[in-house]
């Protein structure tokens, strides 16, 4: 069989898992998180995962690749790995390499975007996570460092890319059947 991995990325509060939850309602697939992915490498609690933006990057993906190997399904045609290219440390951006999404072996990259005042709105009425609090601006040029980032490794990868907004489920869902 030939399993379909897909990276759905954006940045942080953009909304992946609420419009994977919506996605699920018309496509079936396993639902993987790359903070789970980490913890459960890690062996740490799923609620330490936003502390884990200020952990060693690259120690961060080998422990997510290795979670990957340990909790994907290699029974699902589709697996969807919710997470980031670029990686908020407080900072600055952290792009990840490539090659990370090659041993996943991802099939397809997708971006989600939306408007900053909803980012912004995400990361304050969520109070089950610690994230930074950036201006609309500095959102703004994160989210195009991002797709501009996911798009990038999509070449590298030579694996179809598609940036989608909240209003793009049932378009998504089109295109992840066939």
């Amino acid at each position: 069989m030939n399993q379909n991995v897909v990276a759905f990325t954006g940045i942080s509060g953009v909304g992946k898992t609420t419009f994977l939850r919506n996605l699920a309602e018309s496509v079936r697939f396993q639902h993987l998180t790359g903070g789970s992915l980490i913890a459960t490498a890690r062996e740490t609690g799923h609620d330490q995962r936003d502390a884990m933006r200020y952990a060693d990057l690259d120690e961060n993906q080998l422990l997510l690749i290795d979670g990957f190997a340990v909790v994907r399904d290699p029974a699902e045609d589709l697996v969807v790995m919710d997470g980031h290219v670029a990686i908020d440390d407080g900072n600055s951006l952290q792009k990840l390499p490539a090659q990370v999404f090659r041993a996943l072996g991802v099939t397809m990259m997708i971006h989600l975007g939306a408007e900053p005042m909803r980012i912004s709105a995400n990361r304050s009425n969520d109070m089950s996570r610690s994230r930074p609090t950036y201006g609309l601006e500095i959102l703004t040029k994160h989210q195009d460092i991002s797709r501009l980032h996911a798009q990038s490794i999509a070449a590298e990868l030579g694996v179809e890319f598609q940036s989608v907004t909240h209003d793009d489920v049932a378009q998504l869902a089109s295109v992840l059947k066939s």
